[in-house]
């Protein structure tokens, strides 16, 4: 359920075939998730890891607090960080993927805009996290369940084992009535539902519901499992839920972006 590896076909012509488009869409309307596999070059995804790798060496050094690495019991032996918005973390492969994007533009229209570009890293010596949802409720006080607002398209940068802390995520979740989306009913029904560990090969692209119930779960590995994190949200959802006000765009960077991407930061307030 939610798995599904690219073609030759497809990866050769860097386009989804129509079926395996439409069957993308269903898994993520219907479960809250899809995984392709081969969706990145294998040796963009080793790059991206390199200079993530880096970039946190660097952040540690310079302003570790943006690491947030042991800033709460949520992000013990955790890294949450912003990516800068510049080198191989734009590559058209990544911002605009030939086999994400469409998917996402299906999903959310093609007037969706991205408004978060960071990576989560759970390090040697991580726990399990809480069950959430990356979600605060439109309407807390309703049994509504609302059509899908924004979607996490996640890049693995490592091959996810059962060793190094894969992503743990409950299926049909985002269906949960808005009412109940509150962090104890979450807690307490988890413990009822099974989840899936997404367990996905290098070069993989997860594609889920920011609604949908997940937790990282433990690094018992000696090395870091970098996973970029890229929200798309409806044109005029603002994201304010979540906590990067600003991507960091430069106006000389957003000119040479495509004009696919251009369309996708419309919104961002450029610096420089």
């Amino acid at each position: 359920m939610g798995f599904m590896k690219l073609s030759q076909a497809e990866q050769a012509s860097g386009q989804l075939a129509p079926e395996t488009l439409e069957q993308a869409v269903n898994q993520v309307r219907l479960n809250g998730f899809v995984v392709l596999e081969n969706a990145l070059p294998i040796e963009l995804v080793d790059a991206l890891n390199a200079d993530f790798l880096q970039t946190f060496t660097d952040l540690q050094k310079t302003n570790a607090a943006k690491t947030e690495v042991n800033t709460s019991l949520f992000r013990k032996n955790r890294i949450r960080m912003d990516l800068p918005f510049r080198g191989r973390f734009i590559h058209p492969q990544v911002i605009t993927n030939p086999f994400a994007l469409p998917i996402v533009e299906r999903i959310l229209g093609e007037d969706c805009r991205m408004f978060y570009f960071s990576v989560d890293a759970p390090m040697p010596g991580s726990d399990y996290q809480t069950v959430h949802g990356d979600y605060a409720p439109f309407y807390p006080d309703s049994e509504l369940i609302l059509p899908i607002t924004g979607l996490v398209v996640n890049y693995p940068l490592v091959n996810v084992t059962e060793q190094n802390g894969p992503l743990e995520a409950w299926p049909n979740t985002h269906l949960t009535p808005e009412k109940f989306y509150t962090g104890q009913y979450v807690q307490t029904a988890a413990q009822h539902l099974t989840p899936v560990r997404m367990l996905t090969p290098k070069g993989a692209v997860i594609i889920r519901d920011v609604r949908m119930w997940h937790r990282g779960t433990p690094n018992v590995s000696n090395e870091i499992r970098p996973n970029m994190a890229l929200i798309y949200g409806r044109s005029r959802w603002d994201g304010a839920f979540y906590p990067q006000d600003s991507l960091g765009i430069t106006q000389q960077t957003f000119a040479g972006l495509p004009e696919r991407a251009k369309k996708l930061f419309r919104f961002e307030k450029l610096i420089g």
